[in-house]
């Protein structure tokens, strides 16, 4: 669905801004628009934010691939004390010597302040289905690395349900402005939308070149290779193809907390029984204002909604553990989504992930929900983070498979009697056992167990050592008593 209406009447300046959620197709759209001497789209360019070096090297190097004399020197914040001043006093006057030059966000935070000060002729929004936005973020950040910066930048699935959150609520305002929709599971297969998209631009025909994956150095080559160079329909429908577990679970939480966006956009209903309700980071009836700060979005130390949410909890839980791995460790760590424990932990420790997809360069690939796991020579210690609860509806049958390789575990989970009058349906579990009943399935399984019970909210954190089946078995104190 298109809605071409126009702007007629804006101030003269930027003639486009594609605005949309992270993995919508606004990349492809952006260089579908880019044509070298002709017009040039600025894929998050950051105009109004803080300063950015890689940001300040990609688009430097956008201006020079285009024809355009930036100056031979990088801008520094020592010279501009605001990458804005840059942007006006050297790029601005620069990009006015084209016929056609725009901007494209995904994270909308300045979306009202940019567009009031260089008002878009034209508006373009990219849409995806929200499930299929949330996996393919969590393959993006495991393909890039993104996972973690210098213990305060966050770039995992926190992040992803918090950015997602904060930008449909944006979306859901930029909609009322005239607008064309481009929609990715349309615009990889309509040739004819995609012409209509680069006329609504202003353009007569579409680039053939990638100029903002080229400036960035081709660093999402993983992803062309993906669909050949071309334009695919590889990636439609990612959500169906990923296997039961904590990504999927987390697709499904989004989706179901955020209905408005699909019913917006023309997808795919969450069944409204279904829908989350009373959530913090929900659209409050009657009021405009987003309801997530963006800015701590962005810190991993932010505590996230006063809900429970699993991949915050995720997120403590690695955060808990990081400093902690012995010296030589070699941790696997089963269906961990993003890697973002690669890069929290000291050197001397080896971090091998291990998820149901491929999610990037160093992960081992295996069906654990068909309860197959990978041999991993080598290793010293299991990782079962944010596991236990998703990954299988019997969860003794789980830690017997764990127990096969006969190394020690760490694991959380959310026992059943610390989470009374949670909806643990809703939050993904599969699984829904007391501690006593999940102290005496470790030690059938094979396992001693030391517990720290509600170490973090409801979240307990497991310390599972292989003892012989005799042993495993003996009858020992009750869970209360087994706390460190």
């Amino acid at each position: 669905m298109t809605e071409l209406q126009d702007t007629a009447g804006a101030p003269a300046g930027m003639a486009v801004a594609i605005m949309g959620l992270m993995r919508t197709g606004s990349t492809l759209v952006t260089d579908m628009l880019s044509q070298r001497g002709r017009s040039l789209i600025l894929s998050e360019p950051n105009i109004l934010g803080m300063w950015s070096p890689n940001t300040v090297e990609r688009i430097h190097q956008l201006a020079l691939n285009n024809g355009l004399d930036p100056g031979a020197e990088l801008p520094s914040p020592e010279r501009w004390p605001r990458y804005q001043n840059y942007f006006e006093t050297v790029l601005l006057p620069q990009l006015a010597r084209l016929p056609l030059w725009g901007v494209k966000y995904v994270d909308l935070i300045d979306w009202r302040e940019t567009f009031e000060r260089y008002p878009p002729r034209r508006l373009i929004l990219t849409v995806r289905d929200l499930r299929d936005v949330v996996i393919s973020a969590i393959d993006r950040i495991g393909h890039l690395r993104l996972a973690f910066y210098g213990r305060r930048h966050m770039r995992d699935e926190a992040w992803v349900l918090a950015n997602i959150a904060y930008n449909v609520h944006e979306l859901m305002a930029l909609r009322q402005r005239p607008h064309l929709l481009a929609r990715y599971e349309d615009v990889v297969v309509d040739e004819g939308l995609r012409q209509r998209i680069v006329e609504y631009a202003g353009l007569e025909s579409a680039a053939g070149t990638r100029e903002n994956l080229a400036a960035g150095g081709f660093s999402r080559q993983w992803e062309l290779n993906k669909h050949g160079g071309a334009v695919s329909t590889r990636s439609v429908g990612r959500y169906a193809s990923e296997p039961p577990g904590p990504v999927k679970a987390l697709a499904e939480r989004a989706w179901r907390l955020l209905p408005e966006y699909s019913e917006a956009f023309g997808f795919e209903m969450p069944p409204p029984e279904s829908w989350i309700r009373g959530h913090a980071f929900q659209r409050r009836p009657g009021d405009e204002a987003n309801p997530i700060d963006y800015p701590k979005s962005e810190s991993a130390l932010w505590a996230g909604p006063t809900e429970i949410e699993p991949s915050f909890q995720l997120r403590h839980a690695r955060l808990a553990l990081a400093g902690r791995l012995p010296e030589g460790a070699v941790a696997i760590d089963f269906a961990c989504g993003t890697p973002a424990l690669s890069v929290m932990l000291p050197k001397g420790r080896r971090h091998i992930p291990v998820d149901m997809a491929p999610r990037g360069q160093g992960y081992r690939v295996a069906p654990l929900h068909e309860g197959k796991f990978p041999k991993v020579p080598g290793a010293t210690l299991l990782l079962a983070l944010h596991v236990l609860e998703f990954l299988d509806a019997d969860l003794p049958r789980l830690l017997r498979r764990l127990r096969l390789y006969d190394l020690p575990v760490i694991a959380t989970y959310h026992a059943a009697d610390d989470t009374e009058g949670i909806d643990r349906v809703a939050l993904g579990w599969v699984n829904h056992l007391s501690r006593k009943a999940l102290v005496a399935a470790c030690r059938q399984a094979g396992f001693s167990v030391k517990a720290r019970w509600r170490a973090d909210g409801p979240q307990s954190f497991l310390h599972l050592e292989p003892v012989s089946l005799g042993e495993a078995q003996a009858p020992g104190p009750p869970p209360s008593a087994q706390a460190d």
